[in-house]
């Protein structure tokens, strides 16, 4: 009898001993797969913070607003791939939960975009504006709609000027005031933002096109070709994107 309660009590020492241990490897997992969904290192790749984004969806003892978060940031990487139909499932998902969330309507506006649903991707850039007067993004999304239409460009212009009010070194937003200052012969105004655009980290297809263009016009032909070739390398397609802006190379 004393040997089987002493071993009843050893037992229980493991149990009490186990639980604590069990809880603190809990929380390193959702610890990984928290570093994993938010990435702020961006030492994960896209696939990686997807499933760690998608356990940490999956854990009961995650709030409501933990959730939607994770929702979000999955919805972003999976944008990031390109991969639109489960990224719009995703940000759908965090507005069900939480309708005042700027930022999955800012990133759902955008996505509308990419995929040339134009008047989608003007609601909600219009919502972000509206829940969060404060930020660029909703701006710079109605100036980029206005832009790849090409319409209302004294109304794009307005738009992209608020949204660098508010952010002096948004890229988008100097990439597309660039493209409606090609549209106006500005070509001065279009060459400072496309190049202000690179300087701040957006060295892509149309920010170098858009730079070549200008540079062009302005009668600096070895620099401006330099440019568009650089541009081709990167979009092969990208002179056709800005001849249905209206704009192409002198």
């Amino acid at each position: 009898m004393k040997r089987i309660a002493l071993g009843a009590i050893a037992v229980l020492g493991l149990l009490v001993f186990a639980a604590p241990a069990s809880a603190d490897v809990q929380w390193q997992v959702f610890e990984r797969r928290r570093e994993q969904c938010f990435n702020t290192m961006n030492s994960a790749t896209p696939e990686e913070s997807i499933r760690g984004c998608s356990d940490i969806i999956s854990m009961r003892s995650v709030t409501g607003n933990g959730r939607a978060q994770a929702y979000k940031l999955r919805g972003d990487r999976y944008r990031e791939l390109r991969d639109w139909d489960r990224a719009l499932a995703d940000y759908n998902q965090v507005i069900r939960m939480r309708g005042d969330h700027p930022g999955a309507y800012y990133r759902r506006s955008e996505v509308f975009l990419a995929q040339g649903e134009y008047a989608r991707a003007m609601e909600d850039a219009n919502a972000v504006i509206r829940i969060a007067p404060d930020t660029p993004g909703g701006y710079r999304v109605r100036c980029e709609v206005r832009v790849a239409q090409n319409v209302e460009l004294d109304q794009a212009r307005s738009d992209c000027d608020h949204a660098l009010e508010i952010n002096a070194i948004d890229t988008a937003a100097l990439a597309a005031r660039g493209v409606v200052s090609l549209r106006t012969g500005s070509n001065q105004q279009a060459f400072a933002d496309f190049d202000a655009a690179i300087f701040n980290g957006r060295r892509v297809a149309r920010t170098l096109y858009g730079r070549g263009i200008a540079s062009l016009r302005m009668g600096r032909q070895r620099e401006g070709r330099a440019d568009i070739e650089a541009a081709e390398q990167l979009q092969a397609e990208i002179g056709a994107t800005f001849a249905s802006y209206g704009v192409t190379p002198p």
